[in-house]
């Protein structure tokens, strides 16, 4: 006879709330995104440079058929160029119709954070860099920043795709 208490089917601890990030490298600093805004992560492939395009703007590339702009988050977040590796790859990420590929020196992981304990950025990107980090979390000896997607892509890079992506990680 089976008594209320023994309800195997019910679960009375609440379950902690989490964001899952995709944890990508950019020089020796450790940054993340929601993995619900990346459509793919991809090898990086010819990238091709637009004149006048803004600083920000490494250029724009064929995704499957589509041009996707790619944004070189080291020039907004004012980091030094480094010569690029094998490791090197391509966030494609996306909120609503627009979206980006977001060039990175190297992506790590995928984690799953509680969101207890994402804290608010910090304070020290320079002027007109600000809003970029909506947050930062601690994960063993690494601070990951988490990118404000809609942030980069609101920066005015004007390149479209409309392209579905399978939310691959290469």
């Amino acid at each position: 006879m089976a008594f209320p208490e023994d309800d195997l089917y019910e679960n009375n601890e609440p379950r902690e709330e989490t964001r899952q990030i995709v944890v990508f490298r950019l020089g020796r600093e450790w940054y993340g995104v929601d993995i619900t805004k990346v459509k793919e992560v991809m090898k990086v492939g010819q990238i091709t440079y637009l004149p006048s395009s803004a600083e920000h703007i490494a250029g724009i590339l064929n995704l499957r058929g589509n041009i996707l702009s790619v944004t070189d988050l080291k020039t907004i977040f004012g980091l030094a160029h480094e010569e690029p590796t094998e490791k090197r790859r391509v966030i494609a990420v996306e909120s609503g119709v627009v979206e980006t590929g977001l060039l990175v020196d190297e992506v790590v992981e995928s984690i799953d954070v509680p969101v207890r304990k994402i804290e608010p950025a910090l304070l020290t990107l320079q002027a007109g860099r600000e809003g970029y980090i909506e947050g930062q979390c601690q994960l063993d000896d690494k601070l990951i920043a988490l990118v404000n997607v809609e942030k980069v892509l609101g920066r005015g890079n004007g390149t479209l795709s409309g392209s579905s992506g399978t939310g691959n990680i290469a």
